[in-house]
């Protein structure tokens, strides 16, 4: 029985770290994106030319956290942080980026007409600089 266990988490932790960089599936992704939780509250994640980034939560303008630099993977339709995700760090992707051809309001987040936007796990976020 033991034996079973340690395979079966062996091939878990085989196919978990078998994920694509970022740029090796889709240079689309690549930008600054914005999602706003409340008002004055966001949560940004940065994506570089690189196929590294970040995080971001932003209370009142100002950053109250922010995660280390850390590769980004592509996993079928997940968005992953780093080749060892944990809760927070992955996104589902609903739909890539795309251009709004009409201003999108969705809760806190307004899209203009013309600015590039994707949705993660149900959420809007919008291009930014």
């Amino acid at each position: 029985m033991k034996k079973v266990l340690f395979y079966i988490l062996l091939l878990t932790t085989i196919y978990s770290c078998n994920k694509t960089p970022l740029l090796e599936a889709s240079e689309a992704l690549v930008g600054n994106w914005e999602h706003k939780t409340a008002f004055a509250v966001a949560h940004q994640i940065i994506i570089n030319e690189n196929g590294e980034g970040y995080m971001v939560w932003v209370i009142d303008g100002k950053n109250s956290k922010q995660t280390k630099i850390r590769k980004w993977y592509l996993d079928n339709n997940q968005l992953n942080f780093g080749k060892a995700v944990f809760n927070g760090e992955f996104y589902e992707i609903d739909e890539y980026p795309t251009t709004a051809f009409t201003e999108l309001i969705n809760y806190y987040d307004t899209i203009l007409k013309d600015q590039r936007y994707i949705i993660l796990d149900g959420n809007y976020y919008k291009e930014f600089e």
